[in-house]
């Protein structure tokens, strides 16, 4: 631990020995962070842990706490990680921080963002399309939109601009977990982010990955940033070259006027990124396509799709009421419910079809389901029944689709569907699934019984520990489950321990009070002292 003794340099308190600046992180900044969790969630993979409700009722002392630390000597506090199933077979490794690293790291992210921002290729060029800085209060990192409309509207306008014959697709192979974080730290320099704060996100993102100097975690929507910041080099060499070209994360069009043009390109483009981030492109999805193929099979935009879907089933409609009455009519003059009955079979003919075709389309998938939970409408309830092997790359939208659609009536035979699913698929053994499942069953919670959910829960055990158990027994009163964990809770993983804690609140008052007051008072980690103080409150 760094010797404690300080002074003001140019502004900054200084270890008096080392001279190197502590390195403390803005109230503001962290109230942003909290703020942009508890709206958008910690990653876009894993269900929200219940302990941010916890931070936010404890915000008042733990904000103080979390102004203190030093991210010179920060030592991150654990990760949850799992393997995600990809539509083309196989898995990739997506990570969960603990609660506290996750606020720093969203804030870390925050303070970083404008200086990154201003280093990229402008947004107006539609080069760098994916996932813009838009700052705001209510917690938003990135503009509205993902920047994908950007991105195929550019593809759209070069593939007609009558110059091109041939696109090069370029994918970076397994590219978050491949990022040399040293050259993400080079990049932060770039921006002129102090050298210290650089050093330091460098050191945070080294203590997840046990200094292993690759990787930043996949999930959370700080590694968009990060990971953005360590190609903006690329873009300039691209650019630099004189490539047309246009990139949505870490996926490359790259116009040529000709397939000999094009494979100098892929040449140049696979030495340079080897050389300067020894990252590889992605076989099987970097290739050469004629300009007819491209437009045919690459450029497929959801929203688009959806809408030209939905024009010609309303086109239908009206030809059928014409047909009928033998009078014109208009859209306008459809009733309502007309308009939205072929809204809902356009969405359910436009899922048929997603998944049918192999690989899964992951983008059109996640549309679909997404814009299903907005409307919250049962029409897709059987097809993603059918389906559920299919859809597990996409299986949080799955699970937060049918927890908002599935109607109370038919809630328990849909649960006897979900749990055979679990029990009887190849992989209801995967951690992820058994995740999700428990995750489905404790928002819904009139999907099943008590009983079968804590004994699902009980048979999980071994790959998610009591965490989901603890919850349930929270849900359902469960006194005498706590009580049987009481005396046992420390000896447990963190994670664990404050799923425990926070099953207390089932207890009765006086019971709760006495319990929760002692752990809250002898801890010595301030999470699960904010846990425990949110629990004693019932």
């Amino acid at each position: 631990m760094r010797i404690l003794h300080f002074e003001r340099v140019r502004g900054k308190s200084t270890c008096y020995y080392c001279g190197v600046p502590v390195d403390n992180l803005k109230p503001e900044s962290l109230e942003w962070a909290l703020t942009h969790i508890l709206k958008f969630g910690d990653t876009d993979i894993f269900p929200v842990p219940f302990e941010f409700s916890c931070i936010k009722a404890g915000w008042s002392w733990l904000l103080p706490e979390l102004q203190k630390v030093d991210l010179t000597d920060y030592r991150t506090r654990g990760t949850r990680r799992m393997l995600v199933p990809k539509a083309n077979g196989g898995f990739r490794v997506a990570t969960q921080l603990d609660p506290i690293d996750a606020i720093i790291y969203a804030a870390l992210s925050y303070e970083s963002a404008p200086l990154i921002e201003a280093r990229r290729i402008p947004a107006a060029q539609s080069v760098a399309c994916s996932y813009r800085v838009d700052i705001d209060p209510t917690g938003r990192l990135f503009a509205s939109e993902s920047g994908w409309p950007e991105y195929h509207t550019r593809s759209e306008t070069l593939s007609k601009s009558g110059r091109y014959s041939h696109i090069l697709v370029a994918d970076i192979a397994d590219f978050y977990n491949q990022i040399y974080t040293h050259r993400v730290q080079s990049a932060l320099e770039m921006s002129l982010v102090a050298p210290h704060r650089a050093d330091n996100i460098e050191q945070f993102l080294l203590s997840l990955c046990a200094k292993q100097s690759r990787g930043v975690p996949v999930g959370p929507t700080a590694s968009i940033l990060f990971a953005e910041s360590s190609l903006i080099d690329v873009d300039d060499f691209l650019l630099r070259r004189g490539f047309p070209f246009t990139r949505f994360v870490d996926d490359f069009r790259i116009f040529c006027k000709s397939s000999s043009e094009a494979l100098s390109v892929q040449h140049d483009l696979v030495e340079y990124i080897y050389t300067s981030h020894r990252l590889i492109l992605e076989p099987w999805k970097s290739k050469i396509i004629p300009l007819v193929e491209f437009r045919k099979k690459e450029l497929i935009d959801p929203a688009q799709l959806e809408r030209k879907s939905e024009v010609e089933k309303l086109q239908l409609l009206i030809d059928e009421i014409l047909n009928e009455s033998g009078y014109s009519v208009g859209e306008e003059d459809l009733l309502e419910a007309d308009k939205q009955k072929a809204v809902r079979e356009n969405l359910l003919e436009l899922f048929e079809g997603c998944v049918a075709k192999k690989p899964l389309h992951l983008g059109l998938a996640r549309y679909l389901l997404r814009r299903a939970t907005r409307l919250r409408t049962v029409v897709l309830n059987q097809a993603v029944f059918e389906n559920l092997e299919e859809l597990l790359p996409v299986f949080r939208e799955v699970v937060l689709y049918l927890a908002a659609s599935i109607p109370k009536k038919v809630a328990r035979a849909r649960g006897k569907e979900w749990t055979r699913f679990v029990g009887s698929s190849d992989y209801g053994q995967l951690p992820f699934v058994r995740m999700w499942a428990m995750e489905l069953l404790s928002i819904r919670p009139d999907m099943t019984t008590p009983a079968t959910a804590m004994k699902l829960a009980e048979t999980f055990h071994n790959s998610l520990g009591i965490r989901p158990a603890a919850l349930i027994a929270k849900n359902s009163k469960k006194m005498d489950w706590v009580r049987e964990q009481k005396e046992l809770w420390a000896n447990h993983s963190p994670s664990d321990r404050r799923a425990i804690i926070f099953a207390g609140s089932a207890l009765p008052e006086t019971e709760r009070k006495i319990w929760l007051e002692m752990i809250s008072k002898s801890t010595g980690d301030k999470l699960e002292k904010a846990v425990a103080q949110c629990a004693k409150s019932g």
